[in-house]
């Protein structure tokens, strides 16, 4: 039983393929709670799966997915990039038992959703125990060393189940998230990535698309040289990994691009305001966007952190 005061335990063998910023602050927050009883870490690179063993964040190391380890977890999390979840999963479901719930944390959930449905005939019962999450946390910072166990304290999780997900099932991953600090939310996939699209991904190409912009003038590293507070925090998601943000932006490019049109249209006004020298209007859409993002911030859990943003 757990101590009083404390959250029972939800799992007694979880699988966490990728134990990165995302999956090592899962597995540190869970072990640190008492969620889990026992933790098993699997990543491509094995020298990650070590250093995350070393950093405390797993108990024991998975090399592949024969192991024999692998036959006894009541729960997988995957923290990997979305596009490997096909590959992996066919690796991974022929040996972990039939009735183990698993979830993920990616940041796009309709390409999921679809990929579940698609492998349901060659693994019959994957729909009723795979729970589509997405924690909204993150940072710049990646790898094992970057995890911390109250990562996703305050921060929302969306939930995108499919329609034959077991409600058990459901209700089981939402008490493993909230445990973990999160505020659990539940939406259509289409409907996640639409939002997302909006709040997250916009924001971090035109993070990527500043940076460029300014190093790509001939006077460009003077002037980063000299940039303050506000450059900062405005191009701090700039600095995310890589492949992970082509991989997102590429998997929910209809709505990035969409997106995209919608602040085209918004740049095109300060544009034609500037032009004009038009004061009064130029004056105008600063507030707007002033109140907005004043009237955000001022909510209970908005508050600018270097934890805050979605990954």
């Amino acid at each position: 039983m757990s101590a009083p005061g404390k959250p029972p335990r939800l799992f007694n063998r979880v699988l966490a393929i990728g134990v990165g910023l995302i999956g090592g602050s899962i597995c540190l927050g869970a072990k640190q709670r008492g969620l889990v009883g026992h933790v098993l870490g699997y990543s491509r690179r094995l020298e990650t799966t070590h250093e995350a063993l070393r950093l405390g964040l797993i108990d024991e190391c998975v090399v592949s997915p024969g192991d024999s380890t692998v036959r006894q977890v009541d729960a997988v999390v995957l923290s990997i990039p979305v596009r490997q979840y096909k590959q992996v999963l066919t690796q991974f479901l022929p040996v972990l038992p039939a009735n183990c719930v698993i979830f993920d944390a990616g940041s796009t959930k309709a390409d999921v959703v679809d990929m579940i449905a698609e492998l349901e005939p060659q693994f019959p019962g994957l729909i009723a125990r795979f729970v589509p999450a997405h924690p909204i946390a993150g940072g710049e910072t990646h790898g094992p060393a970057a995890a911390l166990p109250d990562l996703f304290v305050g921060k929302n999780c969306v939930l995108t189940p499919l329609a034959g997900t077991s409600a058990v099932n459901l209700e089981r991953v939402a008490a493993f998230w909230k445990a973990l600090g999160a505020t659990v939310n539940q939406m259509q996939a289409l409907d996640h990535d639409e939002m997302f699209g909006t709040v997250s991904h916009l924001p971090h190409l035109l993070a990527f698309a500043a940076v460029n912009a300014l190093t790509a003038q001939p006077q460009g590293a003077a002037y980063l040289d000299m940039a303050g507070p506000g450059f900062r925090d405005f191009s701090r998601i700039a600095a995310s990994d890589a492949s992970v943000w082509r991989d997102i932006l590429n998997a929910n490019h209809a709505e990035v691009l969409t997106q995209v049109g919608h602040f085209r249209a918004a740049l095109d006004q300060f544009e034609t305001a500037l032009k004009l020298g038009d004061s009064q209007t130029l004056q105008h859409l600063i507030q707007q966007a002033s109140d907005v993002r004043s009237a955000w911030t001022l909510q209970a859990g908005n508050a600018c952190n270097k934890a805050s943003e979605d990954k």
